[in-house]
Order: structure tokens, then sequence, then C-alpha cells
């Protein structure tokens, strides 16, 4: 008996410390900032590869995954497309949900502009110029709402975010801060296996 709760101490603890590791990539830092803009940006290596290559694929993820996405908006477009210099840019608008059920919705409209620079055998990718029009109904509003729209910078930097201590975050701006980098890592993977400078992880079954 003894031995069992031992163990049970033990799973609990190891699950209380995976919570709090996981809740550490929210925290100071996690959201850059260049000249007083909120700026993700990532660099991949993809090997083997031309611009040509890297910058067809991009194209090709952008517009089915990003501009045709499932939570896509109306306004999403690609603005500039220029394979020469290797230059994509896209102006998205999409819904993000924090919550989803079948008798409540709490989301947001969110604005950024993404942005691609290729090179051959690899390219980087940025997210900026983030806003959100924050509405709570269940269906989302066609109208934009001055009194409900603000930006990254004003909403989920550290300042914004986090407590004095930058050790919790805080409930509100702390919500859309973790949603934010949550769907910043979605669409950089997206980007990263689309081109191949990674590879998509298969699920293995163990039997025992």
């Amino acid at each position: 008996m003894k031995h069992f709760f031992f163990t049970l101490f033990a799973i609990c603890s190891l699950t209380v410390f995976a919570q709090k590791q996981d809740m550490s990539k929210y925290l100071a830092g996690a959201v850059p900032e260049k000249d007083g803009m909120v700026v993700f940006d990532k660099s991949y290596d993809v090997p083997n590869k031309t611009k040509g290559e890297i910058y067809s694929l991009l194209k090709k993820y952008t517009e089915d995954e990003i501009i045709k996405g499932e939570f896509s908006l109306e306004q999403s477009r690609i603005q500039d497309a220029d394979s020469i210099q290797g230059v994509l840019v896209a102006a998205v608008e999409e819904y993000l949900y924090f919550k989803r059920t079948a008798i409540s919705t709490d989301g947001t409209r969110f604005y950024y502009q993404l942005i691609c620079r290729v090179d051959d055998g690899k390219f980087n990718i940025e997210i900026r110029r983030i806003r959100y029009i924050y509405d709570i109904t269940d269906t989302p509003s066609t109208e934009a709402n001055p009194d409900v729209c603000f930006s990254a910078e004003d909403w989920i930097t550290d300042k914004e975010a986090l407590n004095r201590k930058q050790t919790k975050l805080l409930k509100m701006p702390g919500k859309f801060r973790r949603f934010t980098i949550d769907r910043k890592n979605e669409i950089f993977s997206g980007a990263a296996i689309a081109t191949g400078a990674v590879r998509k992880m298969k699920m293995v079954e163990v039997y025992e």
C-alpha cells in the first residue's frame, strides 16, 4: 500500500511539473519585440532544394492552409508574390478560438501579416502587424468595432500580459498571448513540414 501511494504521489508530482514546464513557454521572452513591434520569426534550412522549389512549396502552403484555411475569413489574401526576389507576403484574417463547444464560443478575429523570405536551401518566416477584434458572440461579427480592437503591442507583450515578477500570465491578455503563440507555432511548423525542412512525425503504437 505504501508503494502504491508513493507511486501515485510521484505521478502527480511529475504531472504538475510537466504542466509548469509547459506554461514556461508562454512566459518572459516568448513574445519578442523589434523596434517596438511584436515580431515572431524563424529560419529553416531546407537542404537540396532551390529557391524556386522552396518558394513554390511555401506559396502553395500559404494559399491552401492559411488563406483558405478552416478558420480563414474574407480579408485573407496574398499581398505580394515575387518568386525572383524570393519574397511572399500575405495579409491574413482568421478566427482564433479560445473555446468552442456546442453551447458557447469564445474567440477573436485575428489579423496578421505573414512574410516568407526564400533563398537556395533555406527560408525565413515572419509574423508581424498582429491585431485582434474581440468578439464573444457565437457568430463572428462582420463589423469591426473600434472599442474591442487592439494590437499585440498593447496586449500580449511581457509588460502587458505577465505579472510583475513575470512568473504568471494575467487572465485576459494571457489568454490572447497563449493562443497567439500556439497559432504561431502551428503556422511555422506547417511551413517547415510543407517544404521538407522537418519531417512530419508519425504516430507509433506500442503494444505490451
